[in-house]
């Protein structure tokens, strides 16, 4: 790297870490306030919903990041064309392309550092702080500690596993009891999922069933409807994409295939990872541009509006397509793909008719 690729660095560097502070405190915001109602349920009090909303930042941070750097990027590379620094580059005989290409090496560290983040430290903590809550609200054993998780609602006795290299899904075992504690039927469920309404249906499940006289086996392949089961403790037992990395969740996707069950949300949410930090770097080209193009003579609030604009075209563009996909039969690879294939573009696009 040279001078002027490390003073371009340090730069929107700078300038980035600024919006991405100011992002965090407002996501952060937002999560407390999504909090305030579960204070005061047992032990939760607010000291704990800060801990929470602390376990949940590298979470919020991954999926800011294509959006601050933009922003970022804007406001460093505006404040250099505010100061002339950037005539100066020009004048130099640097073109635009040769300081996108300068501005992308930053956009490639970042898109390093968000991969990292939303793969070895975003997923335990998300999973971890799901566990802590409901042990701190209900008294869950094993919720905190990675062990298995008992939940107990009426005569159902609930064990729900943790997610193994040999089991990718976990397992959940159902224990009913009749009277006087005893024992009537044991069975397990291979995946949980959410259905309409407040009903729970456990896959997959097969349970014996104690007589007087024997014990009687169903079938594998049947669904256990399960209600009013708190969603907190219920919820620890689903399999959720952003408390898995990526190496898991594709050991997962593998599970479901094996087994003929649906994989595309899985597969969704998994590329979508990596067009996410693919498109950060884009992101960060796609403001050379723009100080050089529309918004030259423009000042720093109209540089955040059509940063926050281009950001949210984005975000919206990648939320409509992973929802209606399904609904349109896309496949889930061009699903995950296409908005970073389209911002790609767009920039290379605009940085070819800059001069």
């Amino acid at each position: 790297m040279n001078i002027v690729g490390r003073y371009l660095f340090t730069t929107i560097l700078g300038t980035t870490a600024m919006v991405l502070a100011v992002l965090l405190s407002l996501g952060g915001f937002i999560e407390l306030v999504g909090q305030l109602d579960d204070i005061g349920v047992g032990g939760y009090g607010l000291v704990n919903a800060i801990g929470w909303v602390l376990m949940k930042l590298p979470a919020v941070l991954f999926q800011l990041l294509p959006i601050g750097v933009l922003l970022g990027s804007l406001l460093g590379l505006g404040m250099l064309a505010s100061r002339s620094e950037l005539i100066v580059l020009r004048a130099a005989g640097m073109s635009p392309t040769r300081i996108a290409r300068a501005v992308l090496v930053t956009g490639v560290v970042f898109a390093v550092i968000g991969g990292l983040l939303g793969e070895f430290v975003a997923p335990p903590l998300e999973r971890f702080a799901r566990q802590y809550r409901a042990q701190v609200k209900f008294g869950q054993g094993g919720a905190g500690t990675g062990e298995s998780t008992w939940i107990r609602e009426g005569n159902m006795l609930l064990n729900v596993q943790p997610p193994t290299d040999e089991q990718p899904a976990g397992g959940v075992y159902v224990f009913r009891l009749a009277a006087a504690d005893a024992l009537a039927a044991v069975g397990r469920a291979e995946v949980l999922r959410q259905a309409a309404g407040n009903q729970w249906l456990l896959d997959n499940y097969v349970e014996s069933v104690f007589t007087p006289t024997s014990v009687e086996t169903s079938s594998a392949g049947q669904s256990l409807a399960i209600s009013n089961l708190n969603p907190d403790l219920l919820g620890l037992t689903l399999v959720r994409t952003d408390s898995m990395t990526g190496k898991a969740l594709w050991r997962y996707i593998q599970y479901l295939k094996r087994n003929g069950l649906a994989t595309r949300d899985y597969e969704v949410a998994f590329w979508s990872r990596f067009a996410a930090m693919v498109a950060v770097p884009f992101m960060c080209m796609l403001a050379v541009p723009f100080v050089l193009g529309p918004l030259r003579g423009t000042g720093t609030g109209a540089r955040m509006v059509a940063g926050i604009g281009i950001g949210l075209a984005w975000f919206l563009l990648s939320r409509t397509l992973a929802d209606g996909g399904a609904v349109w039969g896309l496949n889930a690879m061009l699903v995950a793909w296409l908005p970073t294939l389209l911002l790609a573009v767009a920039t290379l696009w605009m940085l070819r008719r800059t001069r």
